[in-house]
């Protein structure tokens, strides 16, 4: 399933993509533009937007009543149980949505602080930002959190 997040929700968009889903999210788009990106994507609009909802039909949309992220991710989960067993978090790009792919410690040598260089074996790299992700000491609390977000 892909999803395309209105502005208001730019949160759950970042954390579902850290959980592995395929969220787009735009920031200053316009309804008639979201709407058009959305349906030739085929992209599901998550939106806290009551008259964006008014222009989709049944199905292009879910509403997300909730204003913080845990609730957020609760209603987004309870209207997609069976997401909650694809998740596969940190392959795609928190900031662009691009799924990453695995990029050797030699090729990013000159790309990375020299400590990361020295303290790290795994990298991942963006192809559409070109950003470079590792496990940094933040990740594990991100792993928890996301459990936390992700369960029932």
């Amino acid at each position: 399933m892909k999803f395309f997040a209105d502005e208001m929700l730019g949160k759950l968009a970042r954390w579902l993509r850290m959980s592995g889903l395929d969220v787009s999210y735009r920031t200053a788009i316009p309804d008639p533009t979201l709407l058009e990106a959305a349906r030739a994507e085929s992209r599901i609009v998550l939106t806290r937007d009551t008259h964006l909802v008014r222009r989709l039909r049944p199905g292009e949309f879910l509403f997300i009543s909730f204003d913080h992220l845990p609730e957020q991710m609760r209603e987004f989960f309870r209207a997609y149980p069976s997401l909650r067993f694809e998740l596969r978090p940190f392959s795609r790009c928190v900031e662009c949505n691009v799924p990453l792919q695995a990029i050797s410690k030699l090729a990013v040598k000159d790309r990375v602080w020299a400590y990361v260089y020295q303290t790290q074996e795994h990298f991942t790299f963006c192809p559409g930002c070109e950003r470079i992700y590792w496990e940094a000491t933040h990740v594990q609390k991100i792993r928890e959190k996301l459990r936390n977000l992700c369960k029932e």
